[in-house]
């Protein structure tokens, strides 16, 4: 309530700036008591924290008027219906456990629904222009400067990706000339993009094995060196057969980069010059939780 009194006055000087500084950094330096005292409660329980939204937005409050002044009319009428329509509405349709989640995903399902329902009403009044006929005047070429959008037009920019996805084949072919390691490769209609950076830049193969729980990632290894290293092999590696090097076989290297993220994109089968679409895949180890 003191925080709506002083954000409604007319000016904020210097002074009451530096009281809302003040009493923030007294509550922070005496709030671990309230929490020992079991003073901090919920509904049904006693809470640990102080995650209060207004609370963390106090945080902004002094720095913000230090920077850019005032704000005029100090009105927050439109954050206030924001917040009912953004976090209160959406989260009464919870189970009051996990809020976020909840809310984000009924925020994203009732975006899908008002872009379900445009689409609808774009698609109808495309089929009434169709059915419309053309008047004499319309013949002269009036209806060319009545600077109406077409449906068609925004019913295409609703749907329709904005960027232009990056073409990775090209990318690997200009990378083969390159004498670095390419971040970019092909294997037949697949291309497979990584970052730079891998997220580990060096780990032991027993460290790897153990940490993915892959514990024929030597011999797998291994399998895929010797066919690599026959130029008449046919390069096609399959999975889940049985390896035909030991558990111990002997790799010319004894250490891996691993990338946790990668990006994939493949041609057409039936039209090789169309490309697909471009996915990210991210894979981490696995984990008790």
């Amino acid at each position: 309530m003191e925080f709506r009194y002083l954000a409604q006055a007319p000016a904020i000087t210097s002074r009451t700036r530096n009281m809302i500084r003040d009493a923030l950094h007294e509550f922070h330096g005496h709030k671990q008591a309230i929490l020992d005292a079991g003073l901090r409660r919920g509904e049904k329980t006693v809470l640990n924290h102080f995650q209060i939204p207004k609370l963390e937005l106090m945080q902004s409050v002094v720095p913000s008027i230090a920077q850019v002044g005032c704000l005029l009319q100090w009105s927050a009428d439109t954050t206030e219906h924001a917040h009912i329509e953004v976090v209160k509405d959406p989260a009464s349709m919870t189970n009051h456990h996990d809020y976020d989640a909840q809310v984000c995903r009924a925020l994203d399902r009732d975006e899908r629904c008002r872009l379900f329902n445009t689409a609808i009403r774009l698609q109808t009044t495309i089929g009434d222009h169709d059915d419309t006929t053309i008047s004499d005047d319309d013949d002269e070429g009036n209806h060319e400067d009545s600077g109406d959008i077409c449906p068609a037009e925004v019913l295409c920019d609703i749907w329709t990706a904005q960027r232009q996805s990056t073409n990775f084949f090209e990318v690997a072919h200009r990378a083969s000339n390159v004498d670095l390691p390419p971040c970019t490769i092909t294997a037949g209609s697949t291309a497979i993009h990584l970052n730079v950076e891998p997220t580990y830049r060096r780990q032991s193969i027993e460290e790897v094995a153990r940490q993915y729980a892959l514990p024929d990632l030597r011999a797998a290894l291994a399998d895929y060196v010797k066919r690599e290293r026959r130029p008449s092999q046919r390069k096609f590696h399959t999975f889940g057969n049985a390896r035909w090097s030991g558990p111990d076989a002997d790799l010319p290297f004894s250490e891996l980069q691993i990338w946790h993220k990668i990006r994939l994109q493949q041609k057409s089968y039936h039209l090789p010059n169309e490309l697909g679409s471009t996915f990210t895949i991210n894979a981490y180890p696995s984990d008790r939780d």
